[in-house]
């Protein structure tokens, strides 16, 4: 008994000792845990569904090539083209995630599969929350923690084997350390070689988990790339701008060898994936042409083209994803401005307005629309939608009271812009918001801080132009006009959709 009051003592201690911010996120997490424990159960026994087959079936192809090497024996490669590259749609980011359970366990059960996942998902939110905090400070590290972190239908998602919602959590770290970077350069003390390393490696993990996450993180460290070059003087800018060399090459470096791997396997060029060419046509084009007239009834529309464009390859000698680009453009030869515009705002409507629309899969089998199910779906958009309100509108704002704000500003609606390009491109569903949601986060928490800095006065002094730096005014005046010109560009995009839509 004595041991047990020791111990309570030591807790109460410990309390005493941590400052109220601690302690709300510490509740935060144990309340994260606590609800992920809770519902566990819900998707435990969920089969897998589409995509998470190729992704388990990667990740067990994977175990066995570690098993080969370390056994002193041959890989089995047409295994691992057979299952990781397989019609390269996917990056292998998730089935190297999964490799180490099935090194464990090779015939892991659906449940053990999720379950292990749920465990990793975690894991990964709480270092985006301790990068975030520490580069961004308290109140994103919050919310980040209530959204995604307590989201019903977010945290279904956790158990699966799809790539989106680790992709969105690996991508806010990345954000938070670019604020970092461009908080280094306009101090004129620039980034170093370091930063830039672990920028280029934390670029291409995304890229890893989502292959349509390249425009962002290419496009990021771009940006950061010409503040260094328009800001930055002297031996500090040609330090910060190798750098950046630093990232980019080990962005490539790594990006080789699935490049080369996928393209010899394929017979044509691969840079990250396949999948644009048939998910233009099924998305956009005549469903009965894509197989230049109609495919096999006996297979998917999305597997039935790959067949075909196998078929065609081999009696012509081209690679499959060269007679799938000639597929894709002969399905879309009567596209128009406006069935395009239209099939666009339908696949929006998808990605951002049904949160929820997974929760009827990711449950214990024919379950339906039960108890469980509606307070899933309820709870998730009430918690969504805000979210998204906030999101949309910060992307509209021009935010001055601070650089941070300023920097955090273009990063979010620049992020934001790259992950919402999917429409344009592919047919959207209700998964692939949650890559989307910490950023949507960190959205709202900047909209909110910005407004409340106003209401305050607060306004960030501007300095003068130092030995390694410009000043603080020009850095400003250009922030200001990309801000500018990336609300126009949002506000055209939505406004010439809608015009050619109902033309």
């Amino acid at each position: 008994m004595s041991t047990v009051h020791r111990a309570l003592d030591k807790l109460v201690e410990l309390r005493a000792r941590l400052p109220r911010i601690e302690i709300f996120l510490l509740v935060l997490v144990i309340a994260h845990v606590v609800l992920k424990f809770v519902l566990y159960p819900q998707v435990m026994d969920a089969k897998l569904i589409g995509d998470e087959t190729s992704y388990v079936n990667g990740g067990r192809a994977f175990s066995n090539a570690v098993r080969d090497l370390v056994a002193g024996g041959g890989v089995d490669v047409a295994e691992l083209q057979r299952n990781v590259i397989s019609s390269g749609w996917f990056m292998p980011g998730m089935m190297l995630l999964l490799t180490p359970l099935f090194i464990v366990d090779p015939d892991a059960s659906i449940a053990m599969i999720r379950g292990y996942l749920g465990v990793c998902s975690t894991l990964i939110l709480l270092l985006a929350v301790s990068v975030v905090r520490r580069h961004l400070g308290d109140r994103y590290a919050v919310v980040l923690l209530i959204f995604p972190g307590l989201v019903p239908m977010w945290l279904l998602f956790s158990f699966a084997a799809w790539g989106d919602l680790t992709a969105g959590l690996l991508a806010v770290i990345f954000l938070a350390l670019l604020v970092g970077a461009l908080r280094s350069i306009r101090e004129g003390v620039g980034i170093t070689w370091r930063d830039g390393l672990k920028l280029g490696l934390l670029a291409i993990t995304v890229v890893y988990f989502r292959s349509s996450a390249s425009v962002l993180a290419v496009g990021l460290c771009l940006v950061v790339g010409l503040v260094i070059l328009g800001f930055l003087r002297g031996k500090v800018r040609l330090r910060s701008f190798g750098a950046m060399v630093v990232a980019g090459v080990a962005f490539v470096g790594l990006l080789v060898p699935w490049s080369i791997a996928a393209s010899e396997t394929l017979g044509s060029r691969v840079l990250t994936t396949t999948s644009v060419a048939n998910g233009t046509a099924n998305t956009f084009g005549d469903r009965s042409q894509v197989c230049f007239g109609p495919c096999d009834a006996g297979s998917t529309l999305w597997f039935a083209p790959v067949r075909y464009s196998r078929e065609v390859g081999r009696a012509t000698g081209l690679g499959e994803v060269e007679v799938q680009e000639q597929m894709s453009e002969f399905a879309r030869a009567n596209v128009t401005p406006q069935s395009y515009s239209r099939q666009v705002l339908t696949n929006f409507g998808s990605y951002l307005f049904k949160p929820a629309g997974f929760a009827i899969h990711l449950q214990p089998p024919n379950s339906g629309e039960n108890l469980a199910y509606w307070l899933i779906a309820i709870s998730t958009n009430l918690l969504f939608f805000p979210m998204l309100a906030g999101a949309l509108l910060m992307m509209l704002g021009i935010f001055r009271t601070s650089f941070d704000n300023r920097f955090l500003s273009l990063l979010l609606t620049l992020g934001l812009g790259s992950l919402m390009l999917q429409p344009f491109l592919h047919v959207a569903g209700a998964r692939y918001w949650t890559t989307a949601a910490p950023m949507m986060a960190m959205a709202t928490v900047l909209l909110g801080g910005e407004l409340l800095a106003r209401k305050r006065g607060h306004r960030e002094a501007l300095r003068p132009a130092g030995e390694n730096h410009r000043s603080d005014a020009v850095l400003a005046t250009w922030l200001d006009r990309a801000q500018w010109a990336l609300a126009a560009g949002l506000v055209l995009t939505v406004a010439g959709l809608t015009i050619l839509a109902v033309l």
